[in-house]
């Protein structure tokens, strides 16, 4: 309906004027507000640069609130990106302009709104005409959007119009209000023209929340000031609203409690944390430099270097298309994401444009350690890079037909996947998480898995029927384990042959791992500059061993049985038989239930000294381990069973052994090499 038809509707409740619908429509709101004040909400002209996140809120909370008169500016369109945060965003918007569509909620609220629109959003040709008249400006800008925003403020302050600015961070919101006779925008910012953008945008965010409480729980990771993106919640849009329009109301009523800048307030109700200071000198104080520094150099630069390098996605393939050398090379790299031992990389792969077939095939000589007997690890592994090509496959209309051990005289042969083009088929969401997926040594929360989480952790694995998911809650059950982890650590470091090998996959240095790109990075270990130091200086076996001799060397498997400890869960994954097929099959259950954890924000780390020592017993014998290795091993195994008493040790294959809970991201990433170098002619 229009303005028209809708006032004609309000005769139909006794309605005929404007004064009647707004002593009834707001009659709720006196008790807060006095008859005469809210005549005056219904007067004032109010600015919205911005109908999105916060900017659509804005109006509609406004309204709501008896505010009569707008000016609003917005270019942009609706999509489906908008649809977590935006007032007007609907299935129903999508390709509408977001000024039409939030106009017409508007009036459908109130049909004696007085709007004045500006299509082109906002620039700095028409910005005088924006501010001209109005009493308050609420910024609804993009965060991104700097420039605009910094002329709009210097610009609204020159005609002695007070800007309110709230940014949604993490679950909370950030209250800045800018009077016109009070610290000016690039004087608290701390801002100049030709400053470069990203750190404009750092200056903005660490201004607008001085103590900020969203940093602890926000994945940095997905947060790229270069790119202009991040993540933001509809929930801290709607708080952003609450605390702005009261500062509207406080102004334009001139009510008491006024603190502009740089007074500052930032309310995050996930932590439970409200904040509020002066920060003198914006952020030209000496502490808030100090701030700047660690965000800047620390935070950021660590999430930089944690963000993964996502690879173009091939354009979707239709029907009677051919399936590209380009696509088939895409499939490769998702499989390379795959976990491996010590990340040794043991794959090699055939692509076939003319059958569109990728051959997945076994490269032994990768990884001949201790741990892998009979090549166990890498067989797991190659089942992990086959669900990923799976999961990347439905990105671009491909169905995958997996064959395990197609040729069993192809010795190295694991599977082949055939690829047919389907339309039909849908994007799994766990396919994004293949380039997030990664090993996190860093402390867990000892928050337990929520019961719903762990349900869907078994539940996707139920089409895999050969494999199976234990998972361990309790607080006795975790400390249990980690002794147990603690007990077997020690053989890694007191073992020649286990010590030399993960010491040679260590990278000492970013030139040495950018070198072979494969292997653990230094930093990727969190060991802290002790343990750094500790490895460095017991590369050597003799000086390892002498270390051992003394006892020092339990301070690795210490290290171990902390981590556990520090935990929502130990997890176990099985299989039902013990040869290559099973454990191919384990490999892609273990993988999607990685990229499972993931998905639901949760961190997992690999505890793989138990599982594969115990492999390692029931094909070659206790006799493959030293005497006082393989002792300790039996009372290991004793109480290790105990624990999973629905596993028959015996008969089904121990795939992996893992922690999981809700932690901070990781800091430093393994590499990959170049698909390139994985194919054979």
């Amino acid at each position: 309906m229009n303005p028209e038809q809708m006032i004609d509707k309000l005769k139909d409740f006794g309605i005929s004027s404007e004064r009647q619908y707004y002593t009834r429509a707001f009659a709720r709101n006196i008790g807060l507000l006095s008859p005469g004040e809210q005549e005056k909400l219904s007067r004032s002209r109010i600015a919205i640069p911005g109908m999105g996140g916060v900017g659509g809120i804005h109006l509609i909370n406004l309204i709501r609130t008896g505010f009569g008169r707008f000016h609003l500016a917005d270019f942009d369109n609706f999509e489906p990106a908008n649809i977590n945060r935006q007032s007007g965003a609907s299935v129903s918007s999508f390709g509408r302009a977001k000024l039409e569509v939030m106009i017409d909620q508007a009036v459908s609220i109130n049909p004696y709104l007085e709007i004045k629109p500006f299509s082109s959003g906002l620039t700095p040709e028409n910005i005088n005409e924006f501010l001209q008249g109005t009493e308050v400006v609420l910024d609804g800008l993009d965060f991104f959007q700097f420039d605009i925003r910094r002329l709009l403020f210097k610009t609204a302050r020159k005609k002695g119009i007070p800007v309110i600015t709230a940014g949604p961070l993490g679950y909370s919101s950030a209250l800045l209000v800018f009077s016109p006779d009070g610290m000016d925008f690039d004087t608290y910012f701390d801002v100049r023209r030709k400053m470069p953008e990203e750190e404009k945008y750092l200056r903005f965010a660490m201004g607008l929340a001085p103590r900020p409480t969203h940093i602890p729980y926000m994945d940095l990771g997905r947060v790229d000031l270069k790119g202009g993106a991040g993540p933001s919640l509809g929930i801290a849009c709607q708080l952003c609203s609450a605390l702005a329009v009261t500062e509207a109301v406080r102004i334009v009523l001139g009510k008491p409690g006024l603190q502009p800048v740089p007074y500052y307030s930032q309310f995050d109700p996930f932590r439970q944390k409200y904040h509020k200071g002066y920060l003198r000198g914006g952020n030209r104080s000496i502490k808030q430099k100090v701030r700047l520094w660690y965000v800047r150099n620390t935070l950021l630069a660590t999430a930089s270097k944690a963000r993964p390098f996502i690879p173009e996605r091939p354009e979707t393939i239709e029907k009677n298309e051919n399936i590209s050398v380009k696509a088939l090379k895409y499939l490769v790299r998702a499989a390379v994401q795959a976990p491996s031992g010590d990340n040794a990389q043991p794959w090699k792969f055939r692509i076939s444009e003319e059958r569109a077939v990728v051959s997945l095939f076994l490269n032994p000589s990768a990884d001949n350690s201790f741990f892998n007997v009979h090549q166990a690890a890498s067989i797991i592994s190659c089942g992990a890079a086959l669900e990923n090509m799976r999961l990347a496959a439905g990105e671009i209309n491909l169905n995958p037909d997996i064959t395990l051990l197609p040729d069993p005289g192809q010795k190295n042969l694991m599977a082949e996947v055939s690829l047919v083009v389907d339309e039909k088929s849908d994007r799994d969401p766990l396919a994004e998480q293949i380039w997030y997926r990664c090993t996190n040594r860093r402390p867990f929360l000892k928050h337990p898995l929520p019961r719903w989480v762990q349900d869907d952790l078994k539940d996707r694995i139920k089409d895999i029927p050969e494999s199976g998911l234990h998972m361990l809650t309790s607080r006795k059950e975790i400390k249990a384990v980690a002794r147990l982890v603690y007990q077997a650590d020690r053989i890694r470091t007191e073992h020649k042959d286990l010590h030399e090998h993960f010491s040679s996959m260590i990278r000492f240095s970013q030139a040495e791992a950018e070198s072979t790109r494969d292997g653990l990075p230094l930093k990727n270990l969190e060991a802290g500059l002790p343990g750094e130091m500790f490895l460095r200086a017991t590369k050597p076996w003799p000086v390892m061993n002498g270390v051992n001799k003394i006892g020092l060397g339990r301070m690795v498997a210490m290290h171990s049985a902390r981590s556990i400890i520090a935990s929502g869960c130990v997890g176990m994954v099985t299989v039902s038989g013990l040869e290559k097929k099973d454990f191919l099959k384990g490999g892609q259950a273990l993988e999607r239930i990685w990229l499972t954890l993931g998905h639901h924000g949760l961190q997992m780390q690999p505890m793989t000294a138990i599982t594969l020592f115990w492999l390692r017993c029931l094909w070659k014998g206790p006799e493959s381990f030293s005497d006082k290795h393989a002792k300790l091993l039996r009372r290991v195994w004793t109480r290790f069973h105990g624990l999973f008493p629905e596993v028959d040790f015996q008969k089904q294959g121990l795939v992996i052994l893992f922690r999981a809970g809700y932690g901070p991201g990781i800091r430093h990433r393994t590499l990959r090499k170049d698909v390139d170098d994985f194919l054979l002619n």
